[in-house]
């Protein structure tokens, strides 16, 4: 899926756990959004974001971060409309019937974009390994 005409390439995308280490005050997703941004997209699949929010329904700091996080520059958040849930229905059997994880996968592949994750075995049969960048659970 090529960028459309305009728009800027989508260079890595995060998963949920990139997600939840960023809300815990970790650096690395920001690290990663600050050598992106200036020239290309760091994206956040939208049922990736949903759960997010879903998971920090209680935490009003971590909702709050996943907001300054969506509206930063240089982040995008995917629209998972009927098109995309089309082209990306493929993937759903591929995880197991994880509905974020296979927006995030299916997303990543369609970009040749590097996956973000705490988790890179869950991805590993789905994703080349030279995509996915392991972030640390902890900052250094």
């Amino acid at each position: 899926m090529a960028p459309a005409e305009g728009t800027r390439e989508i260079r890595v995308v995060l998963d949920r756990s990139a997600l939840e280490s960023y809300t815990k005050g970790h650096v690395h997703v920001g690290e990663v959004i600050t050598e992106v941004a200036d020239d290309a997209n760091v994206a956040i699949p939208a049922t990736v974001f949903m759960e997010a929010q879903a998971r920090t329904l209680d935490d009003e700091r971590a909702r709050a971060l996943l907001q300054v996080l969506a509206a930063a520059e240089g982040v995008v958040v995917l629209a998972l409309g009927m098109a995309e849930a089309t082209r990306a229905a493929g993937t759903v059997p591929l995880v197991d019937g994880d509905l974020p994880l296979a927006h995030g996968v299916w997303a990543a592949n369609a970009n040749a974009a590097f996956y973000l994750t705490t988790d890179p075995d869950q991805v590993k049969s789905v994703i080349p390994a030279a995509h996915v960048i392991r972030v640390p659970t902890e900052d250094a």
